[in-house]
């Protein structure tokens, strides 16, 4: 059998036999509710009558039913098979999706840490600079110069505040339909060091969403013991 054969799969079309006896079924099954709304219960009689015709109406319904089934049955075969053509070709570009989600979330981490590396080199040169200048402070004050101690000691004020608010804005392109997000990966597991409760959460035995839960609501803060945990980056590609 040819490849375009097996994977041409197609439901099954009814033969205009089938077709005509649809139809008549579709008739009686109409005339059967019509009965049924006719139908009075005052005697006994009309009531043991009643109970047969509740047999005939589920006689019917199974005449229904497997008329139905091997059409029902052809068409989900013929649903799965398209099915899984379209996984079979979307898989490829699924696959494609993550290595260029992973390669933009290195790039971006890359630039993340080099960000962070620079607002400490920022925060070390302010808090060198500070103490430079309280040094300078005291020394001035030992000096008796009082009003340029002063200013000296302000000087460190201004430079302890650059030292606690340095931040470092990262050169990352904006780019439509393209957003990162923070989110954060379970590396390891010490199972003996994992506490039963942990923040009101029962988390014995280690359920993983629920940490997972405990370390988003932190943003990254939490320490649990037996956990260790990293930060990643999210990738997320709109149309």
């Amino acid at each position: 059998m040819s490849r375009e054969v097996t994977e041409a799969v197609v439901a099954k079309v009814e033969t205009p036999a089938e077709v005509v006896k649809e139809k008549a079924i579709q008739k009686e099954v109409s005339l059967v509710e019509i009965q049924a709304k006719e139908l009075v219960i005052s005697t006994d009689k009309e009531y043991e009558k009643a109970a047969e015709f509740g047999k005939k109406i589920k006689e019917k319904a199974k005449v229904v039913t497997e008329f139905f089934k091997p059409i029902k049955d052809s068409a989900y075969q013929a649903h799965k098979a398209v099915c899984d053509r379209e996984k079979t070709m979307l898989k490829p570009l699924q696959e494609a999706e993550k290595i260029l989600k992973k390669s933009m979330a290195a790039y971006y981490q890359e630039q993340e840490r080099k960000r962070r590396e620079l607002e400490e080199k920022m925060r070390r040169e302010a808090e060198a600079e500070r103490e430079r200048k309280l040094n300078e402070a005291a020394a001035l004050e030992e000096a008796g110069k009082a009003d340029e101690a002063e200013a000296a000691l302000m000087d460190a004020q201004v430079v302890e505040s650059v030292a606690a608010n340095a931040t470092v804005v990262m050169n990352v392109p904006k780019t439509k339909g393209v957003s990162n997000s923070k989110d954060w990966k379970i590396e390891s597991i010490d199972y003996e060091k994992v506490p039963i409760m942990f923040s009101g959460m029962m988390i014995r035995p280690v359920d993983e969403k629920a940490i997972m839960r405990l370390i988003r609501a932190s943003k990254g803060k939490i320490q649990i013991p037996g956990i260790r945990y990293k930060e990643t980056i999210k990738v997320s590609i709109r149309r």
